[in-house]
């Protein structure tokens, strides 16, 4: 027994010993641009189904990020699209039969959004018109980014999902 304490108090104070620095070299990363708040693919353990609910909600905000260590000097376009695949990938995942929100039930005025020079992060607002939501559905909207000034696309921080629970 004396052996073995004897051997892990020399393992313990020869392990001391050991000076590494380690330098980090960020110089070949490249920006990319991604949605911040993404919630497809659902990530990490116990991933489950979204909830939102329509009752109350009149504002969605669609988000993209330049996630660089600087923000750029120069503007950054944006393109979303809508996105339906994943409203069947969703569906499929999660044994829901969420409907595409209707074009009637809300507004947008482009999906085309600029990150503006000097600053990294960018929203687009999409208004809900609660009155002609009909509360018997979940409604489900899905955009991805498709294009971002030639920059990468994070592939799996460039998709989101809002779920609308009817009451």
């Amino acid at each position: 027994m004396k052996h073995i304490i004897s051997a892990f108090i020399l393992l313990f104070l020869l392990s001391g010993c050991l000076k590494n620095e380690v330098v980090l070299d960020y110089s070949g990363i490249q920006p990319v641009v991604l949605v911040p708040n993404s919630n497809w693919p659902p990530r990490g353990f116990g991933a489950g189904p979204l909830t939102d609910s329509v009752k109350g909600t009149t504002l969605l905000n669609l988000y993209a990020k330049v996630s660089y260590v600087n923000a750029l000097n120069k503007n950054v376009q944006v393109k979303f699209a809508p996105d339906n695949a994943l409203i069947a990938a969703y569906n499929t995942q999660w044994g829901t039969d969420y409907k595409l929100l209707p074009d009637s039930c809300y507004t947008v005025s482009s999906l085309d959004l600029t990150i503006p020079a000097e600053t990294k992060q960018a929203f687009l607002p999409i208004t809900l018109i609660p009155s002609k939501i009909n509360p018997q559905y979940d409604y489900i909207l899905a955009y991805s980014i498709t294009q971002a000034d030639g920059l990468t696309v994070a592939s799996n921080f460039k998709s989101m999902l809002f779920t609308l629970k009817g009451q």
